[in-house]
């Protein structure tokens, strides 16, 4: 079985605004990137899967038509009150409580890491039962997560995996074991 996780194009933002869960438009090169990411695809996939955000859903349709289902447990981290906050505007103290235990610290109103990795594998686990090549154009924390699962990285270390916007990496589950194969921007 094969199974491809793809991050969404760039979003329409600042740098250095805290984002997750706010359905942010994408940028001016959407078209760009996506014909980019289009020619990356190395397969189109019997089932589909897309966060319900524009800038996967977007991404998603350019891909594969309206052929996709949405499920919210693609979506990124719910960042609750941080939510399209400068991070330099978060006060440091509950930056550091967050970056203390960034596993299982709850942002007010919004989520923990933990909550994120908790419905990402269960979809995940879904998907692996029904037995068909998936696609899932998703974000960055869920991809993480589904890295951090797929090659038992403790969760505290998913930051370290690089998923820039665009990049697709493709997973082989054979036999209950996933296998990463290939990751690319």
């Amino acid at each position: 079985m094969e199974i491809y996780l793809i991050r969404h194009t760039a979003p329409a933002i600042e740098a250095g605004i805290c984002y997750g869960a706010t359905d942010i438009a994408v940028a001016d090169t959407f078209e760009t990137e996506a014909a980019d990411v289009k020619t990356r695809l190395p397969v189109i996939t019997t089932d589909v899967y897309s966060s319900p955000l524009q800038r996967c859903q977007q991404l998603a349709t350019a891909l594969f038509g309206d052929g996709f289902t949405t499920d919210d447990r693609l979506q990124e981290m719910n960042f609750g009150s941080w939510e399209m906050l400068p991070w330099d505007d978060i006060s440091r103290s509950a930056l550091k409580r967050w970056a203390d235990n960034v596993v299982f610290e709850h942002i007010p109103g919004g989520e923990s890491y933990a909550e994120l990795y908790t419905r990402s594998i269960q979809l995940l686990e879904e998907i692996i039962a029904k037995g068909k090549d998936a696609t899932l154009v998703t974000h960055g924390g869920v991809i993480r997560c589904i890295m951090a699962y797929a090659t038992d990285t403790p969760l505290a270390d998913a930051f370290d995996f690089q998923i820039e916007y665009g990049r697709i990496t493709h997973l082989q589950v054979l036999n209950d074991e996933i296998k990463v194969i290939f990751s690319n921007s």
